[in-house]
């Protein structure tokens, strides 16, 4: 299994109006339950989550995934559970010496479709 990361982005707080009421709770809870099925899964290794509430960056996910189509169905089902626009980037442990990237590198993808 490779790590991956997975970074959530939405427009920065002010520049769009937010979702209502019941579907910011919709997401929530299904948002809860998507990282639940990761955890049992043994598929989430850590998260991160933006200091800022209007930083345009605003969760990080480390997970582990077979490839990377893998990784991007795992991207396009946090998605769809919140909402954010996620990239994601190949992760490496073991840099090829120093100040060199890693031998996987760090590639950014996206699970959007356009």
């Amino acid at each position: 299994m490779t790590p991956f990361l997975l970074a959530g982005t939405r427009p920065a707080a002010g520049s769009a109006a937010g979702p209502g009421l019941a579907a910011a709770a919709h997401r929530v809870v299904s948002a809860a339950a998507w990282h639940g099925w990761l955890r049992r899964w043994g598929l989430l290794d850590g998260y991160g989550l933006a200091g800022d509430p209007v930083a345009e960056l605003r969760a990080c996910l480390v997970v582990r995934a077979s490839d990377d189509s893998a990784a991007l169905r795992l991207a396009r089902g946090w998605e769809a559970v919140t909402g954010y626009r996620v990239s994601v980037l190949s992760l490496t442990t073991e840099p090829d010496g120093p100040g060199e990237p890693g031998s996987r590198g760090t590639r950014p993808g996206s699970a959007s479709s356009g």
